[in-house]
């Protein structure tokens, strides 16, 4: 549906049709969701909520009871609902997995060789499975911290968050949800975190904050790009995007904010630690334009880049214009500079999003997306005959 729009918007462009003609295209041949497409939408939140609401429920049941319960009432009830929790993902995931592979063989029994990896990936994602095995990935955290409570096993708070991971990510790897991945991820640089704060005084004169905020870079970094080299070889388990978005954003965030502290602290001493990073930045920067431009089509990691550059140059021309004078009409100057950077960036990024759209969607992939291929031709006919009959109107 979307090449649909995109040749539909090519034919505005080149005046062949109208705006009001392209209108009455996209409303005849878009479709809409119906009432049934709104109610598994809300069914889909109300299980995800209610299921947050229930491993939240049970770990503030605990810290308000915590006096009256004792300690084999507290391990008990929390590992009922874990039990109870990986019981219920366990039964959701099979009946699911089940009826989809009989849905499947139903529909394309003349094409089942082509479309057995489609029934095996319907168990990723956000499905009503996944979403219990994330409630059950919460309580594991709690059923950790009554442990630590209970017994003052004297662990520091990073070894908590280290080993939640750690127990959890058998749960990430057989759903393949970008919630219990993000969980994952997010329990990892948070144990990181305390684990270098707890023991800055080791290293301190060789580890600065400075090379703590370079170890975020770097693990987030290799978690982006394991994901989106994973994805594009390995369907189904690895397809996580908004851990994608997430960890891009994060390093791409704190990268920028190394470089800007670097710029207005020691970058123009010219020592080898900051050397050393600018360089990264910079070949950071190359790379990712031509894996994302040339090699993995993408938006959004081109984007991030492009704004930390325009970040980045704002900060060096503050640096330059203010260290020594106060130039009348500098801030305009840099005002105006981050104003057509930022313009121009978005025009590119525009114009580069209507390119490779249709590119990306007549690549061939290895394996077919279900029926939309057979499905758009029809469809793309039927525009053109509705097109020729609006010029017969005419």
């Amino acid at each position: 549906m979307s090449q649909i729009k995109s040749q539909v918007c090519g034919w505005v462009e080149q005046g062949h049709i109208t705006q009001e003609q392209a209108n009455t295209l996209y409303r005849q041949v878009t479709v809409l969701p119906d009432a049934s497409s709104w109610r598994g939408l809300i069914a889909n939140l109300l299980l995800w909520f209610g299921a947050l609401s229930f491993a939240s429920g049970v770990i503030f049941f605990f810290a308000y009871n915590w006096q009256s319960l004792g300690r084999f009432a507290k391990f008990g009830l929390i590992e009922v609902a874990i039990l109870l929790a990986i019981g219920a993902f366990a039964w959701l995931y099979y009946r699911a997995n089940s009826l989809s592979a009989a849905s499947h063989s139903l529909r394309h029994n003349h094409s089942h060789s082509n479309h057995s990896n489609q029934c095996n990936d319907s168990r990723f994602g956000a499905t009503t499975a996944n979403g219990v095995l994330l409630a059950a990935s919460v309580l594991v955290g709690g059923l950790l911290a009554l442990v630590g409570q209970t017994y003052q096993t004297g662990a520091d708070p990073w070894q908590l968050f280290a080993l939640w991971a750690l127990v959890i990510l058998p749960f990430a790897w057989v759903a393949g949800f970008d919630g219990l991945w993000l969980l994952l991820v997010g329990l990892i640089n948070l144990s990181i975190g305390i684990f270098l704060d707890s023991f800055s005084h080791l290293w301190g004169a060789f580890l600065d904050e400075q090379g703590q905020l370079l170890i975020f870079i770097c693990l987030n970094l290799v978690i982006y790009y394991a994901f989106v080299l994973l994805d594009r070889n390995v369907a189904g388990r690895w397809h996580a995007p908004i851990l994608e978005y997430v960890c891009s954003l994060f390093a791409m965030g704190c990268f920028t904010w190394l470089i800007t502290w670097l710029i207005f602290d020691d970058l123009l001493k010219g020592d080898g630690f900051s050397t050393w990073i600018v360089c990264g930045y910079i070949a950071h920067l190359v790379l990712g334009f031509v894996i994302f431009r040339y090699r993995l089509p993408r938006i959004y990691p081109l984007a991030l880049g492009g704004f930390s550059l325009i970040a980045v140059g704002a900060a060096l021309l503050i640096r330059l214009m203010f260290e020594d004078n106060d130039p009348i009409g500098g801030f305009l100057f840099i005002g105006l500079y981050i104003i057509l950077a930022s313009t121009g960036l978005s025009i590119w990024l525009k114009a580069l999003s209507r390119k490779l759209k249709p590119q990306s969607e007549s690549m061939p992939e290895s394996e077919p997306e279900s029926m939309s291929e057979l499905e758009l031709e029809p469809a793309a006919r039927a525009t053109q005959r509705k097109v020729g009959d609006i010029h017969e109107q005419q």
